[in-house]
């Protein structure tokens, strides 16, 4: 017994110690006649005198039962509070047929404590990751009503003004900042799941263009193609504000003049990971006087946008009309 680590006690039929390793008079810091000769139950204070604890001592004598996985958890004197596993089984002796008791002792203070402390900081992380989205959602519902705001004071100045040119910029800044509180509603919904799924949230998006942008004079239609995807959020959000950037940048300047067949046409599609978001129109082309060119405030915020999400951008411009596509990594395009 002296030469097992975890500390032992053999224990008589009158559930008496008869036999205390010396690990065990170690860890507990007792002297052998404190405990041989005792009954377990009143040694060490009566720390062992648990139900649980006697009725598997019992079983052990009585009905020859085993236990490997009783837990006690006390303050032990001397020692202090302590975490066993204790263990229970009968021994026998060749020698005669006497029978005894072998309870076994496995310190798991160290490890309770560890256990305590990760469930501990798994709360507060949970608890801290829940006040984080509680305020991110405020912060976008203040960031929507602040730019709707923006929007009325523009839509004011621009009716006020008596200059063209002022109205123009005027009517572009209203434009832009429609599009991105429209974008900003859309992402609330986004970023309360983890994955969005992209078909119903580039729908809604282009919905939305068509419906503040579209009046019954100028007819434009746009097509919507979109594979069954889905994207982390944050992905999504990025993939949103590219999309209306780039449909706002085809009405805006695809059809100078009103035409029947004016068409975008916006395309997502899928290959394993990878993955193409594609606008086209068949309007002019890319314009020749500056306006939504590769150094407009548009594009800018294109490119940016596509660094986010690792994709690369791919303009083809011609008399027919004018394709964006944004493509991530090696993604080939599906034969038509």
């Amino acid at each position: 017994m002296d030469t097992v680590r975890d500390p032992l006690l053999v224990l008589d039929c009158a559930f008496n110690v008869a036999t205390a390793s010396r690990s065990f008079l170690r860890d507990f810091d007792v002297t052998s006649e404190n405990v041989v000769g005792h009954s377990v139950y009143e040694i060490l204070g009566g720390h062992f005198n648990v139900v649980g604890l006697a009725k598997l001592i019992e079983n052990a004598l009585t009905e020859h039962t085993i236990s490997e996985s009783f837990d006690i958890n006390s303050l032990f004197p001397r020692i202090g509070h302590r975490s066993f596993i204790v263990g229970v089984s009968e021994v026998f002796f060749s020698q005669n047929s006497d029978k005894a008791i072998l309870l076994s002792f496995h310190d798991v203070t160290q490890r309770r404590l560890i256990e305590k402390e990760k469930a501990d900081l798994l709360v507060n992380t949970q608890k801290l990751l829940e006040e984080k989205r509680v305020l991110l959602l405020e912060m976008r519902h203040r960031i929507f009503n602040s730019l709707q705001i923006i929007a009325n004071i523009l839509m004011m100045k621009t009716r006020a003004t008596a200059s063209e040119e002022t109205r123009k910029h005027l009517e572009d800044a209203y434009a832009r900042v429609m599009s991105v509180a429209t974008i900003q509603r859309h992402i609330d919904d986004a970023a309360r799941t983890e994955t969005v799924k992209l078909a119903p949230y580039f729908t809604t998006i282009c919905d939305g263009l068509a419906h503040s942008m579209i009046d019954d004079e100028w007819r434009v239609s746009i097509r919507c193609q979109f594979d069954d995807a889905s994207a982390a959020s944050s992905e999504a959000v990025s993939l949103g504000l590219i999309l209306t950037e780039l449909v706002i940048n085809s009405l805006k300047y695809a059809f100078p003049t009103n035409r029947r067949d004016a068409e975008v046409v916006v395309k997502y599609e899928t290959s394993g990971a990878n993955w193409r978001l594609m606008v086209s129109d068949n309007g002019v082309g890319r314009p020749h006087d500056g306006a939504g060119s590769c150094d407009g405030l548009g594009s800018t915020l294109v490119k940016a946008l596509a660094n986010q999400v690792k994709a690369q951008i791919e303009t083809v411009s011609s008399e027919h009309g004018l394709t964006v596509a944004i493509t991530h990594a090696t993604f080939t395009p599906r034969p038509a």
